[in-house]
């Protein structure tokens, strides 16, 4: 092992050089040590070698020394995440990188933690031109563009949440499939319009994607865009025939939602569809859920087009119980669904009938925290 031949300070310094664009002195010192093979020298905590760090960073000339000179077969070679360099030239945007190792034999469909390949990465983060030519240039090879990770998500939700239009269009050239859905349920739709991206959402409806299609806790499309604050989608939506009266398996209207969120315009907006003192099966009205939460401002909007204050939950509360006590806490976790504090949650929630529905709610984006 490279660690019982170099010290750490020697493993440091190499790497080091891959960092600083010292090809030369790197060239010299992997001659210096040259029974010890490049693959072996790693970071401890990410197993990173100095193939991972030159794709990361571009470094070409670097990477045709280590692969041309030293075994070539290397270039597959993973850390302790199963990412191999395609993955970061991939998920860096960088296009002559991964021409090179894509020359060298790199594997295009390589998986990540076994569920996530070069091109989906290329999808995740979003260089404008270079990350359309990457993908452009993938497509040229037999890569599964509809591959699903554990979550069930593939090329199309991932660019569906970054909204690049064209790249969107780029894979639906080329055999994306737009009707696949997330583990959780979750349709592109449901994503883009969760992120307010109008455009993707835009192309979407000239699939004939269903606009009133369901998640695994019920949401809808619009649901999401009432979630992410985008009232110019709500509108677009229900414009296409978004059933705005459609409650989630919480029983929740996007009036409810709304408000617990504390979209002001958002809330105005559906009062144009909505009965302001419309009940859910706890007995909440859109007034407990903004008063749960603390939105004061969503509070007042809502009594001044007609909320009834007097109005008491199934819990033998006022709205105003909950504004002016510290129980907020209970539907926080609507709010701030990828949160993995549900441990307090459930302290402050237990022994409440309403925690069950909270938690069908709240799986809207189980399992999606480092996706959405």
């Amino acid at each position: 092992m490279a660690q019982e031949i170099l010290n750490s300070k020697e493993i440091n310094n190499i790497l080091k050089y891959v960092q600083n664009g010292s090809t030369l002195d790197l060239k010299e010192l992997l001659c210096k040590y040259s029974n010890i093979h490049w693959s072996s020298i790693q970071y401890d905590k990410t197993g990173d070698t100095i193939l991972h760090c030159a794709a990361r960073l571009g470094k070409n000339e670097l990477i045709k020394f280590l692969l041309q000179n030293f075994q070539p077969t290397a270039v597959d070679c993973k850390n302790r995440d199963d990412k191999t360099a395609l993955h970061e030239a991939a998920q860096f945007g960088q296009f002559e990188t991964c021409k090179l190792l894509l020359d060298c034999g790199a594997d295009i469909n390589a998986l990540k933690r076994a569920d996530w390949t070069p091109i989906m990465l290329a999808c995740t983060k979003i260089n404008k031109f270079e990350n359309y030519k990457i993908i452009e240039m993938f497509l040229k090879y037999d890569v599964g563009i509809n591959h699903k990770n554990k979550d069930g998500w593939t090329c199309f939700h991932l660019i569906c949440r970054e909204g690049d239009v064209d790249i969107l269009k780029l894979l639906l050239k080329s055999g994306l499939n737009p009707n696949l859905k997330t583990k959780n349920g979750r349709s592109g739709l449901h994503i883009a319009a969760l992120h307010g991206h109008l455009k993707i959402v835009e192309v979407l409806l000239t699939l004939n994607i269903d606009v009133n299609t369901r998640d695994n806790s019920g949401n809808t499309p619009l649901h999401e865009a009432v979630l992410g604050g985008h009232v110019n989608i709500c509108l677009r939506l229900i414009q296409v025939g978004a059933l705005v009266t459609l409650r989630t398996n919480g029983d929740y209207t996007a009036l409810h939602l709304a408000s617990l969120q504390g979209h002001i315009e958002i809330i105005k907006f559906l009062l144009n569809y909505l009965d302001v003192n419309e009940s859910n099966n706890s007995g909440l009205l859109p007034l407990h859920c903004a008063a749960k939460n603390k939105h004061k401002d969503a509070y007042d909007v809502l009594i001044k087009y007609g909320a009834n204050e007097s109005f008491i939950d199934h819990f033998g509360r006022k709205a105003s119980y909950y504004m002016d006590n510290h129980e907020g806490d209970r539907l926080m976790m609507l709010k701030r669904p990828t949160d993995s504090k549900d441990q307090k949650m459930e302290e402050v929630a237990r022994n409440r009938q309403e925690w069950r529905l909270l938690c069908e709610q709240a799986k809207i984006h189980n399992g999606l925290s480092s996706h959405i």
